[in-house]
């Protein structure tokens, strides 16, 4: 509402500028004009930047994307959304350190709660990336304790797995699939879990329904693939181990190109 207020306060003072220049003179008042919309060109080229670093990322153009968010970045004033956008393409293209330095710059300032989660949460997978395990858990666990939904639930239920007691981490993992079902990082984290449990029935019906929502990556297909071996459906296996081939690795994930490739030769799937 104070936003709004202000807006609306600074919108009828500029009208009240205008009219008042183009009373004086007709030339002043179109010179206004002309200055206001080089100031609002000025003051939003940042947002250029990250539109267009936003469109090199969705066609996987990682290191150009972080070139645009980078120049978006530098330009002041940068609004806090695409800070975090720039900390992420950090981190996707390798640099989590820096990740870590502008989430954190970006922390000390803001008094905005939901962009104060969003950093914390990408400052979570900044520490995961740099190994800073224990770092990265509780950081998460402390955006938990203020702000849930499906996306800390799906990061923190991989991270309990991934690091720590695998009871514990199916418990909270159970948890998020209660607070949705149908999230497919939810999905693959109660799949991964019960497999890893070793809990076959419970990992098959799980991934299951995660491969019916044709998941992108290849960690669900070869996880599941390895699931349906172990209950002795071999060819359903190596179909899902054909389809693990075909597929990208996931940002965040503990399985190799080389671990997926040499399951494959054991089920006798060509490479």
């Amino acid at each position: 509402m104070k936003l709004l207020l202000k807006l609306a306060l600074t919108g009828a003072v500029l009208v009240l500028i205008m009219i008042i220049a183009f009373r004086l003179h007709t030339l002043l008042g179109w010179g206004l004009i002309i200055v206001l919309i080089g100031a609002m060109v000025y003051t939003s080229r940042s947002s250029y930047y990250a539109i267009r670093g936003s469109s090199a990322f969705a066609a996987d153009q990682f290191e150009q994307a972080l070139a645009w968010y980078r120049k978006a970045y530098a330009s002041k004033p940068c609004p806090e959304k695409h800070q975090i956008g720039y900390a992420y393409l950090l981190m996707r293209t390798g640099e989590p350190e820096q990740a870590e330095a502008v989430l954190q710059k970006l922390l000390g300032r803001t008094a905005n709660h939901e962009i104060r989660m969003q950093a914390r949460c990408n400052l979570a997978t900044a520490y995961w990336l740099q190994g800073k395990r224990d770092e990265s858990v509780k950081e998460l666990e402390g955006v938990f304790e203020q702000y849930k939904n499906t996306l800390v639930y799906g990061n923190l239920g991989y991270f309990k797995l991934m690091h720590g007691d695998l009871n514990e981490s199916l418990a909270f993992n159970l948890a998020a699939y209660a607070f949705n079902s149908d999230d497919k990082t939810i999905l693959d984290n109660c799949a991964l879990n019960y497999y890893l449990l070793g809990s076959m029935t419970e990992a098959e019906a799980m991934f299951e329904k995660l491969i019916s929502k044709s998941p992108k990556y290849a960690e669900p297909y070869y996880y599941y693939a390895l699931t349906l071996n172990k209950l002795g459906k071999r060819e359903e296996a190596a179909e899902q181990m054909k389809q693990a081939l075909g597929k990208d690795l996931a940002f965040l994930t503990t399985v190799t190109r080389v671990e997926i490739a040499e399951a494959a030769k054991e089920m006798s799937v060509e490479t």
